[in-house]
């Protein structure tokens, strides 16, 4: 199957691993909808994805008090069928260069490097109210995104299956984890809000048949770029361009019920090859081939 009239929205599509999303999604044939609050980083993926015609970019933030501004104007009484919401995927980055935004940072690194807290302070530092807030950032961002366009695609779900796809990365407490103490509380959060709608959104005894939504998560436990790996020679599928499309294949399988909840953990290459044999996905033939994904992911 492909997503071919469909419409996505990829939270976190500015970024390294948003890109490969992006780019599975239409590839698949969807078109796409990416938010930002930098108009910058908006251009810079269009450019490297070759201004696809079926990209759209939208200038606004989905953080709490701005998320239903930021949906509305992009959706209008447009449908929305799909949402892949990722986030703190690449747990091995570390920033090199660049300049901290809230929740815009500059350089190729992990997203909680680019929450609104000072990474070198010791976690006993803070004050209980500091922590309480510094603490559940990613994940409010995350709930926000959700609570606004959950309902958008369960409105629309009586004219096709939806799906919600969370991507997050493991890499907790492994060495070489570039994430600093702050961010890996932040991560756990996600995969605890993820945990929870996953559990809500399958159960069929508090979803109405009309509005069913498959919820479900990739979790990446591998980098999907190693040291000994030369960045810089292109390889025939790298594994950040398998994320993409792993998760086009997933919204293309959002009838499934069998699989409505499910944490797929990826620890090897193997699982991944696996995943992608299960949720197969064609691409749009009428499709122009899009930029490929080389590099770290």
């Amino acid at each position: 199957m492909s997503l071919t009239n469909q419409t996505c929205w990829v939270v976190g599509g500015v970024g390294v691993v948003g890109r490969v999303i992006t780019r599975g999604l239409l590839q698949a044939g969807a078109s796409v909808i990416v938010n930002s609050r930098s108009e910058e980083r908006l251009e810079k993926l269009k450019d490297s994805l070759g201004n696809p015609s079926g990209l759209i970019t939208v200038h606004g933030s989905l953080l709490p008090g701005r998320a239903s501004r930021t949906v509305a104007d992009a959706l209008l009484s447009a449908p929305l069928n799909h949402v892949v919401a990722h986030g703190a995927v690449r747990w091995w980055a570390r920033p090199t260069a660049g300049s901290y935004e809230f929740y815009e940072y500059k350089a190729g690194c992990d997203e909680t490097f680019s929450l609104n807290i000072k990474p070198s302070q010791r976690i006993l530092d803070y004050s209980p109210e500091d922590f309480v807030v510094s603490s559940a950032q990613l994940a409010s961002l995350h709930f926000s995104a959700a609570q606004e366009l959950i309902p958008r695609i369960q409105f629309f779900s009586s004219i096709g299956p939806s799906s919600y796809t969370f991507v997050t990365g493991d890499g907790s407490g492994k060495p070489g984890g570039g994430r600093t103490a702050m961010g890996e509380i932040n991560s756990h959060h996600v995969w605890g809000l993820s945990a929870g709608l996953r559990n809500e959104l399958s159960n069929t005894a508090i979803q109405p048949s009309n509005a069913r939504v498959n919820c479900r998560e990739i979790r990446l436990d591998v980098p999907t770029h190693s040291d000994e790996d030369d960045s810089q020679v292109p390889k025939e599928r790298p594994l950040s361009e398998d994320i993409g499309i792993l998760c086009a294949g997933l919204a293309s399988s959002a009838s499934r019920s069998d699989d409505n909840g499910r944490l797929m953990h990826i620890q090897s290459r193997e699982q991944m090859e696996q995943l992608l044999t299960e949720y197969d996905v064609q691409s749009d033939a009428n499709m122009d081939p899009l930029p490929p994904s080389y590099g770290e992911a």
